[in-house]
């Protein structure tokens, strides 16, 4: 492919709202190996944070160095933790490329991360809620184990579509589990209006329940810390 017509290539995907950018197959990927260590130091970071927010107020109030009041460092560390963690695997600014543009390289927290988009062993549907409304985000993980969360254009966008069908996504074709929410959302099933409800509900409980939940196990946490 000449310089010229990758251009036009580039230009045309960006068109037709892929959502990604696409690149010629010589970019290099990020090995497995280099993500997961990435991702596990990025986790502990995380959870050496949140326990020494939890633990350490406690202790001193344990032993008198603070009269009260340990439980609020401890609710803001069960909220960053349910808000941190999700963010280890947010993508930016993800890249297609490589032999039928099959890997999917993003930015994350704790570096590039690749995605082997032919070899997907799950994909789950995420639901968020933002300011314009409720975003749709995909967790995928391939057979390396390495796990990226994606918007749907990655998945099936217009350069997408050959990577889609050969990768089992589509229907029952290889070995890919695909959740009935994650089907749905990428429309491999028609869902019923009593799924549609069932599901707004659901959404709604668990993005208001669930980082409350995370702060209420973080403030109890504390306490026993404390009455240790």
């Amino acid at each position: 492919m000449s310089k010229k017509q990758e251009k036009k290539f580039r230009s045309a995907a960006r068109a037709a709202g892929a959502g990604i950018v696409v690149e010629k197959a010589s970019r290099a990927a990020v090995p497995a190996e280099t993500s997961r260590r990435r991702l596990h130091v990025g986790a502990a970071v995380l959870g050496g944070a949140v326990g020494g927010a939890i633990v350490v107020p406690a202790l001193l109030e344990r032993f008198g160095v603070m009269r009260s009041g340990a439980w609020v460092p401890a609710m803001f560390a069960g909220l960053a933790l349910a808000l941190g963690f999700p963010l280890l695997y947010t993508t930016f600014r993800p890249v297609r490329h490589g032999p039928g543009w099959q890997l999917v390289t993003a930015r994350t927290v704790t570096g590039d991360r690749t995605v082997d988009l032919s070899k997907l062993t799950q994909i789950r549907r995420v639901r968020v809620p933002s300011k314009t409304g409720w975003l749709d985000e995909f967790w995928i993980k391939d057979c390396r184990g390495i796990v990226l969360l994606v918007d749907k254009e990655v998945l099936m966008g217009p350069m997408g579509q050959a990577v889609v069908h050969s990768s089992g996504i589509s229907g029952s074709l290889g070995t890919v589990k695909i959740s009935r929410h994650a089907a749905v959302g990428l429309g491999l099933n028609e869902p019923s209006t009593a799924y549609r409800a069932a599901r707004a509900c659901a959404d709604a409980l668990l993005g208001i329940l669930t980082p409350g939940a995370v702060a209420a196990l973080g403030v109890l946490a504390g306490w026993l810390v404390r009455s240790a």
